[in-house]
């Protein structure tokens, strides 16, 4: 790279794809570390019209076209999952640095590929788990390595949406078929369930459930049945590494909600979202604190116990796009400065192996044991 400006190129770069839309193209145009130099798109007309809307020079139908131009430093990838694998080898294939929305592939298989062939390109990759960005999140994680609410004894977390249930409009008709890797478990609840660990620790072992309510969906704009097979309950139990016993039920076709709760020996810490749509990672968050001196106390002095509400999201971390900015602004300065801290293909692997776990838990029935030895 011959200046310190990353030239990225994005494909999925329409001005009618939502996501890209709303945070991809407003941060990168809004970052000075960062320049629009190409948008791909399925259709010409499409590309060459977002391009010139972004002032973008190049406009391509080709994922490899895109990601060997000259001019194209940083390959974005944000399209649908079943087409993450090979957008990601023409950019990795290239030698382009990559940010994948995740998840990062249609399965585990996918993902491992794709990791070890961007290990060794020896390039900068990430992946779009950008909920690790807010500074709630962060905060908590802190405070609770701090020691604020002494020993964490267990941890639930409840996440529901409105969504992946029994009505779907058009456009995320393909959410509901399993193959298309992109489902309440991969998207919901895999957002979620990476906060859980990356605040606290791995699972070590856990059990799963998971149950259909609604094996077919009306598609909102015709009134249409179409088969679904993806599940809309998904329960699970299981133990942490750092010994927390951890409680998750993910749900979807109901009233919208998330909530972490983890207690500890002195205290409670409440992870919510303002106006919540079953996505973490769309931000507008806050943190509330429960405290009281000790165990005891709590038996015999239950009214002493201690409520503030710690912190609430920002504006600019109401909305998706403050927590895609700051981890811009993490992947600028990995690759100038040439570290490696942004969430990478190595955190998308790990999680997809988690994923798999709780299937083989639910189709099998048993408990899924990941490190025998861990204290």
């Amino acid at each position: 790279m011959k200046s310190k400006v990353i030239h990225a190129g994005i494909i999925g770069g329409s001005l009618n794809n939502q996501w890209a839309s709303k945070t991809h193209i407003p941060v990168l145009k809004a970052n000075p570390s960062f320049q629009i130099m190409a948008i791909g798109t399925s259709k010409m007309e499409t590309a060459k019209k977002s391009a010139q809307m972004v002032n973008a020079p190049l406009a391509f139908t080709s994922h490899k076209e895109l990601a060997n131009s000259k001019d194209v430093d940083l390959v974005v990838v944000s399209i649908k999952v079943p087409f993450h694998y090979e957008a990601c080898v023409a950019a990795i294939e290239a030698k382009k640095h990559l940010y994948c929305e995740w998840p990062l592939g249609i399965d585990t298989i996918q993902a491992e590929k794709l990791e070890n062939l961007a290990s060794q390109m020896k390039i900068h990759h990430a992946i779009g788990l950008q909920a690790r960005q807010s500074p709630e999140v962060n905060d908590l994680k802190q405070a609770i390595k701090q020691g604020e609410i002494g020993k964490v004894l267990s941890c639930t977390m409840q996440v529901a949406t409105q969504g992946k249930g029994g009505i779907a409009d058009q456009r995320n008709a393909y959410l509901l078929q399993k193959e298309n890797g992109a489902s309440l478990l991969t998207i919901n609840g895999a957002h979620s369930l990476d906060v859980l660990c990356y605040i606290l620790s791995d699972f070590k072992e856990l059990s799963a459930t998971m149950n259909t309510n609604y094996p077919e969906a009306i598609i909102q704009e015709t009134g249409k049945k179409t088969p679904k097979n993806t599940v809309d309950q998904i329960l699970i139990h299981g133990t942490l590494v750092d010994g927390t016993s951890a409680s998750v039920h993910i749900q979807g076709g109901v009233y919208p909600n998330f909530n972490l709760e983890i207690k500890g020996e002195k205290g409670v810490f409440q992870l919510t979202q303002n106006n919540s749509s079953g996505h973490v990672q769309f931000g507008d968050l806050k943190i509330k604190k429960m405290t009281y001196p000790s165990l005891s106390s709590l038996i015999t002095k239950p009214d002493e116990v201690y409520s503030e509400e710690l912190k609430q999201a920002s504006e600019k971390d109401r909305r998706p796009t403050g927590y895609v900015e700051r981890a811009y602004n993490l992947l600028a300065r990995d690759i100038l400065e040439n570290r490696h801290r942004i969430p990478n293909f190595s955190d998308a692997v790990k999680l997809h192996q988690l994923l798999d776990a709780i299937r083989e838990s639910a189709e099998t029935g048993e408990k899924i044991v990941f490190l025998k030895d861990a204290t």
